[in-house]
């Protein structure tokens, strides 16, 4: 087992600087998908027949934990995605969460590219919400419908921030091959 210390100052960069990639697309994630359904529910009153309710009606009763409770609403409620995604989404979440809180152990033997397929798939996950998003968002607009628009390539904000968060991770995984 390589001990920290005797990793070269390159190697420890390229973990750290990997660590914080990873620490900061999960957040984006987390905005991806907690902060529009939290919006989407602030400070309204939904009329009578209206699919939605409340917050806690439709979303907190599906999971204990807000950020599940907000995958299932979006799987099951709103179908922005399907099981797979949902799975790619919990795999980032659980590595984040393994680096997080288990970093020192794992600092001396990163791995990088082996999580290539893993960010690939959270990736597209992300692209289509970020898609979904922004469509809800803008594209019902009637001042932007007709325009010319390629819908199925736009992009929200914090995906162009995740999609060059994830660039670097590429480099970095490159410069380890």
């Amino acid at each position: 087992m390589i001990r920290v210390a005797e990793l070269t100052e390159e190697e420890l960069t390229r973990s750290l600087a990997y660590a914080g990639f990873i620490l900061v697309a999960f957040e984006l994630v987390k905005s991806l998908i907690v902060k529009p359904i939290r919006t989407l529910y602030s400070d309204v009153t939904f009329g009578e027949g209206m699919p939605f309710k409340t917050y806690e009606e439709d979303v907190l009763f599906r999971h204990k934990n807000e950020f599940e409770a907000c995958l299932l609403y979006l799987r099951d409620f709103m179908e922005a995605i399907d099981s797979d995604d949902l799975l790619a989404i919990q795999a980032l979440r659980k590595h984040r969460n393994d680096l997080a809180h288990d970093f020192v152990n794992k600092l001396h033997n990163m791995e990088i590219k082996s999580y290539a397929p893993l960010l690939e798939k959270a990736n597209k996950v992300l692209f289509k919400l970020s898609n979904y998003r922004t469509y809800i968002e803008i594209g019902a607009d009637t001042e932007f419908q007709n325009k010319g628009i390629e819908w199925e390539i736009v992009k929200g904000h914090e995906y162009m921030i995740f999609e060059e968060v994830l660039n670097k991770v590429r480099i970095l995984q490159e410069e380890t091959k």
